[in-house]
């Protein structure tokens, strides 16, 4: 078996983004025209053979705009520097070679870009590890309670109480109808616009708390 080259993994993953617009700006490009093609198949008359099979891509191409997303704002932060990048060794599972640090050093490639590709994104457990670790906070409850909107105090938790559940929901929506069969599984489409909202919320919410709370005061 070949060695993988990730350097030459990232490399070709920022390829295949557009270089302008900021990590929301891309979530939005693809989660937008995503959601448009999901609510134009789920309209179709139920006596289309294919309508189902064709709504099960929904989540995978959902769990995929929130795995891009975090990715991107995990690179974003280290990249950023102190005091998130002194966090990396609290991080699992990163491993630099003699390669990887020539490539970072030489600026082929971001110290943040290499990590960001390396972490685990499996569920809403990766995603909070990941953010405590880098945030230095327990990040899911710090989200829970944290306001709605301007217009709305209440915390999220109290508002949407099915929020994380939702969205862990979602990851196992994708692993099940990428890597199964699941011939006898029924898709829940009555629920999976609550569970895009989810989705979509965790990302916009999570973006603001971090430029706020974070960000904006280093």
């Amino acid at each position: 078996m070949s060695k993988r080259d990730y350097i030459e993994e990232v490399l070709a993953k920022q390829g295949r983004l557009h270089k302008q617009g900021s990590r929301m700006d891309l979530f939005c490009r693809r989660i937008h025209p995503l959601v448009a093609g999901f609510r134009a198949v789920r309209a179709l008359d139920r006596t289309v053979t294919w309508r189902n099979e064709w709504l099960k891509y929904g989540a995978i191409g959902y769990i995929a705009c929130i795995e891009g997303y975090f990715r991107l704002l995990f690179a974003d932060l280290i990249d950023h520097g102190p005091p998130f990048v002194s966090r990396i060794e609290n991080l699992r599972d990163i491993r630099f070679t003699a390669e990887t640090v020539v490539a970072i050093h030489t600026k082929k490639i971001s110290l943040g870009a290499y990590v960001a590709h390396l972490l685990p994104m499996n569920g809403i457990s990766d995603i909070n590890s990941h953010m405590s670790a880098l945030l230095n906070v327990d990040y899911i409850p710090f989200y829970l309670q944290q306001p709605l909107s301007v217009f709305n105090p209440k915390p999220v938790g109290e508002v949407f109480p099915d929020t994380i559940a939702n969205v862990e929901r979602l990851f196992k929506l994708r692993h099940l109808h990428a890597h199964e069969l699941a011939t006898k599984e029924r898709f829940p489409v009555r629920d999976i616009e609550e569970l895009i909202g989810s989705a979509a919320m965790f990302a916009t919410l999570t973006d603001e708390i971090v430029e706020r709370f974070w960000l904006a005061s280093v």
